[in-house]
């Protein structure tokens, strides 16, 4: 290993494990509803498993700006143009706020029509749809938060959007703690109480996260003239990384929903259970959306500064390390499955099933692992739009039709599900390996 490449996996270590902690706690806060609500009954954690996907697919838009802003800042950094870094800072807020508020306004609408689009079970729906409606009616501040952090990851600062994290969630804890099984005083709300819980902490983290962009200390400091800079061309270049990035998660979240479907087709009991496995396997997403952001941060601060080489090296160093958490993590999933199943539950059958589903998505952990790195390096260099047809044809082909074939028609259950979605990851993975070694040769050819 030249010194390049040692200085760039020092820089990926040092970037990455605030990331890490903070998608931790950011999935920690989920999973404490999911973990507390489990103690409740199936209907609320059925409920939940409703809610996750219907969450994150209407995270989508967002997710895409996040993901623009991440390029564009990074590069206009790496190109040491600090002036244009902060006008694309200024425009990824402006549009953020704007997409807030139309999601808040759609999602409260429907918040009841929404689950019922997926189970027929009206205490199900009617469970998701007050938690639905209560978190998205402060969703701007979520909004916020996720796009001044990216700001500030971009920059190179990960430890402060991890600290706001940290507070977030210790109120998270607490709040629930309090609403859902109704202690010192406060009422027994159930999944209502995390519902609300939540809303009270991303607002408060929403707060902080933008108080803390638009102060001196921030690596990319704005300020009430700081929107005076936003313009078309600003507005143009980052829609244009964003749209399609917002599109990929659009199409493999629309898919997951489409899953999701499949899933409650089996049964409350079976929702319970993947909900549990779910939860448990999002300790592997977490670091792997870390590892993305992060490459994806070393790649477009190092086309900034035009070196292809550069590029190459902060993707394999990335790859190593990621490889390294990943295959770990499956080794956990196929010898402990039931002690992690445990944490969110004690019913001894979902605990089983959830087993089963989790030793068979070990095999997929490497092939996750390297879809998130590969998709970052994408994401990095600005394009964006080869992740949404790799996605895309992963989620639907092989997951959403295999899962159908193997979970309903082949009768295999949700086990035969899970077994769809590892092939989906060994798919995407492939794919994106192709895509990349053709990328790498184009980046060579134009810098």
């Amino acid at each position: 290993m030249d010194a390049e490449a040692r200085e760039i996996r020092k820089k990926f270590i040092k970037l990455v494990w605030p990331i890490i902690i903070q998608n931790f706690l950011l999935m920690l806060m989920f999973n404490i509803d999911t973990a507390m609500v489990g103690r409740l009954n199936e209907v609320a954690l059925a409920a939940m498993g409703i809610i996750g996907p219907v969450r994150w697919a209407i995270m989508a838009v967002v997710f895409g700006v996040c993901i623009g802003t991440v390029a564009t800042v990074a590069r206009s950094i790496g190109a040491k143009n600090m002036e244009e870094a902060r006008s694309y800072a200024a425009t990824a807020y402006t549009l953020a706020v704007f997409a807030g508020v139309i999601t808040t306004a759609i999602v409260v609408l429907f918040a009841y029509k929404i689950p019922a689009l997926f189970i027929d079970d009206e205490a199900v729906v009617f469970e998701a749809g007050r938690y639905l409606r209560i978190t998205f009616l402060f969703f701007c501040f979520t909004y916020a938060s996720m796009i001044g952090a990216n700001i500030l990851r971009a920059a190179g600062d990960t430890k402060t959007p991890m600290i706001i994290t940290v507070i977030s969630n210790i109120l998270n804890i607490i709040g629930n703690y309090l609403l859902i099984f109704g202690k010192l005083g406060f009422p027994a709300l159930g999944l209502y109480g995390a519902g609300i819980s939540t809303a009270f902490c991303k607002t408060i983290e929403g707060v902080l996260m933008t108080l803390y962009v638009f102060s001196r200390k921030s690596k990319v400091p704005l300020g009430i003239s700081s929107f005076g800079l936003v313009n078309r061309h600003y507005v143009k270049s980052l829609l244009k990384v964003s749209i399609p990035a917002a599109s990929e998660p659009f199409f493999v979240n629309s898919g997951f929903l489409v899953f999701t479907k499949i899933v409650a087709s089996l049964g409350t009991f079976a929702m319970a259970a993947n909900r549990i496995a779910l939860a448990v396997e999002s300790l592997s997403f977490m670091p792997g959306h870390a590892f993305s952001t992060t490459c994806a941060t070393l790649v477009g601060q190092k086309i900034g500064e035009k070196s292809p080489s550069g590029v190459e090296k902060s993707v394999k160093q990335s790859l190593k390390v990621s490889l390294t958490v990943t295959c770990f993590l499956g080794l956990m999933f196929l010898t402990i499955p039931h002690l992690l199943a445990r944490i969110f539950t004690n019913d001894r059958e979902v605990i089983a099933i959830a087993s089963i589903c989790l030793m068979i998505g070990a095999a997929e952990q490497p092939f996750l692992g390297m879809v998130q790195i590969l998709k970052g390096a994408f994401h990095g260099a600005g394009d964006t739009k080869t992740p949404i047809v790799l996605g895309a044809v992963g989620v639907w082909i092989p997951r959403v039709i295999l899962s159908y074939l193997l979970g309903v028609y082949f009768g295999f259950g949700l086990a035969g599900i899970w077994i769809a979605t590892t092939v989906d990851w060994i798919t995407r993975a492939s794919l994106y390996f192709w895509r990349y070694r053709i990328h790498q040769r184009k980046l060579h050819e134009n810098l």
